[in-house]
């Protein structure tokens, strides 16, 4: 089993979804969970960054925010923001799906990344649970439930991998959720660069998260990132 966490990140033209599937076999998922409240309590440590502050990728690369004891200033924020990009690559068994289309293909975008890890999940001999941050209730839950019955994209194999409804949280209560922001906000900065963020490196972030990337995804694509 797969627990599928999956968030999004966006500006005026362009739509980034990220899903970060973490495997429950065995007592995985709770090794993992451990792991990543480890690296919370790393970053609490050594910068002073609160357990309980939600870290929100484009507010906490912007500066924004008291999220610590202290003041900590871009240019460190954007060096922490890599190296939680380089800790969710040692994340046992985890992998990384990522869709980057425009912003008026929302809809479809979702369905491609549905289809691909459902593809995946076969693949595995697996099914997985979707959890996503809370806001598009009604569209995923409808596309969903749509595509187990009808699937043209692929030639009308349904979707049967990924079991019951979407579970929707708030990314403030979820660890996993948050890395998955910052890995979809680390692709829209590759894929939409802004100069204010490209001086502190952040067009190269999302490079960091090759060693997870779900290359399977799109081979036409050097990262996997369907399109």
């Amino acid at each position: 089993m797969r627990f599928i966490y999956l968030d999004e990140s966006r500006d005026e033209k362009l739509l980034v979804l990220s899903a970060l599937a973490v495997s429950t076999d065995g007592d995985l998922w709770n090794l993992t969970l451990d792991e990543v409240i480890k690296f919370r309590r790393e970053l609490k440590k050594n910068e002073g960054i609160y357990l309980s502050v939600e870290l929100h990728a484009w507010k906490f690369v912007s500066g924004r925010g008291r999220i610590a004891d202290r003041v900590i200033p871009k240019g460190r924020r954007c060096a922490i923001f890599g190296k939680t990009l380089e800790f969710m690559t040692t994340l046992p068994e985890a992998k990384l799906f990522n869709v980057a289309l425009p912003i008026e293909q929302s809809e479809w975008a979702f369905e491609r990344l549905i289809n691909r890890i459902n593809t995946a999940l076969k693949k595995w001999n697996t099914y997985g649970i979707l959890i996503c941050d809370e806001g598009n209730e009604g569209a995923y839950t409808k596309t969903i439930r749509r595509l187990r019955k009808h699937n043209p994209a692929t030639k009308n194999i349904p979707v049967h991998r990924i079991l019951e409804d979407p579970f929707f949280k708030k990314s403030q209560q979820s660890y996993f959720l948050q890395l998955v922001d910052f890995a979809a906000y680390a692709l829209l900065r590759r894929e939409r660069p802004l100069a204010s963020k490209s001086k502190y490196g952040l067009d190269k972030a999302f490079n960091r998260l090759k060693p997870i990337l779900a290359l399977e995804a799109n081979l036409k694509d050097p990262d996997g990132v369907i399109r």
